[in-house]
């Protein structure tokens, strides 16, 4: 007997390969590996939903989960088997929030890992500046006043952000500073959006105007294109995943770069993602407890320690995530987890996310067509359409 997994792009496999042929070993089987690019991973999760077929175990985003719960695909977890993953408390409750049906009565998913964005800055930059790398991010104010002084010393790109093609990136960085200011993006009862609120277009404002700080070398940047700018020397600021410790030790990184990088917790209230496990109700009968023991297996404490260490896969288990806390090089991680905020869990968010992406990445797109953008203005015509076309759906 064998059982299929799909999982999400990794940058080291090969590890995640050898994690798996462990539980493969134990358990005298096979996991017969599926490996789905981020940017169609949902299209293929979809796929499976609906045609039951394909994988058993699958890794779902945990922003995605709102939009699986409505359609009868995955299967609940029991009692006993979430009491045998340690119960709910094992967890952030944020993110076990993400695992539960629209009424939060019953468990679809197991979380696994945690996602946050954190800040890679330059210490010898700093230096030169005469900024103080302690309190550098602890708002908006102190950002803008960073980036201030950091032209006189710093690369000709000071700052690297996505704000290119559809990156999903764009808008989880612009939640913090929308949340910091009191908006949002949706409704709690998920019935319609908010784009036009005070609170979150003065958000959006000060998201949009860090373009200020980016030439032109700044400008079109896709995720990894800002990954590789800061690995490369050629920018002293950028927001990204954990996924940058583990590729600036697996690629030629520049001495200044590996031996001055600070991270720190991002200014405002953090995106908080992750990826949860499922398991699907195609399942067969034969294959459901060794399903789930796949799914205990991976999210143990133990293993996930193990996956921190090879893979930097975020530990969503919370004595492994204390684990990882006790290292001062990651405190960062984890005070960003623990203040983070995931999306809020409504029925067509993937919708609503969707759409915002795009528009989100226009604006983008717009400021940096316009030699004097008035980004208030750019803002409001993007969103403010959108918020009316998007109401009428979700009003339905």
């Amino acid at each position: 007997m064998q059982v299929e997994m799909s999982i999400n792009q990794i940058a080291d496999l090969d590890e995640m390969r050898l994690i798996l042929n462990e539980f493969a070993d134990r358990h005298n089987t096979k996991v017969d590996l599926q490996v789905f690019d981020w940017s169609t991973a949902w299209a293929e999760l979809m796929k499976i939903s609906l045609y039951g077929h394909g994988p058993i175990v699958s890794e779902v985003g945990s922003t995605w989960m709102s939009s699986l719960a409505g359609q009868n695909s995955l299967r609940p977890f029991t009692s006993n088997e979430v009491a045998s993953f340690g119960g709910k408390d094992n967890f952030l409750p944020a993110s076990w929030q993400s695992c539960l049906d629209l009424t939060e009565d019953i468990v679809l998913a197991i979380p696994w890992t945690l996602n946050t964005y954190l800040v890679y800055y330059r210490r010898d930059l700093f230096n030169k500046a005469g900024i103080d790398e302690s309190t550098a991010f602890d708002s908006f104010e102190k950002l803008t006043d960073t980036l201030e002084r950091l032209r006189m010393v710093s690369p000709e790109m000071l700052i690297a952000i996505p704000n290119y093609g559809n990156s999903v990136g764009v808008l989880h960085n612009a939640s913090s500073f929308v949340w910091d200011t009191g908006g949002d993006f949706i409704m709690p009862d998920g019935k319609s959006v908010c784009f036009s609120d005070p609170n979150t277009l003065a958000g959006l404002a000060r998201y949009f105007s860090l373009h200020k700080y980016m030439p032109t070398a700044a400008r079109n940047l896709y995720d990894d294109d800002c990954t590789n700018a800061y690995l490369e020397g050629r920018s002293a600021i950028t927001f990204r995943s954990l996924d940058l410790l583990s590729q600036m030790k697996a690629v030629n990184v520049p001495k200044e770069v590996a031996q001055n990088t600070g991270i720190a917790v991002q200014p405002g209230i953090p995106f908080l993602g992750g990826s949860n496990l499922v398991i699907w109700n195609h399942v067969l009968p034969s294959q459901e407890a060794l399903a789930v023991d796949l799914v205990r297996y991976l999210t143990s404490a133990d293993v996930m320690m193990t996956q921190f260490q090879k893979v930097k896969y975020t530990p969503a288990n919370l004595e492994a995530l204390n684990q990882v806390e006790m290292d001062p090089t990651y405190f960062p991680l984890a005070k960003s987890l623990r203040k983070g905020r995931p999306f809020k869990r409504v029925p067509l968010w993937g919708l609503v996310e969707d759409k915002l992406v795009k528009s989100l990445n226009h604006v983008w797109k717009t400021i940096f067509a316009t030699s004097d953008p008035n980004v208030d203005e750019i803002i409001r015509d993007a969103l403010l359409p959108l918020e009316d076309r998007l109401n009428i759906t979700l009003s339905q």
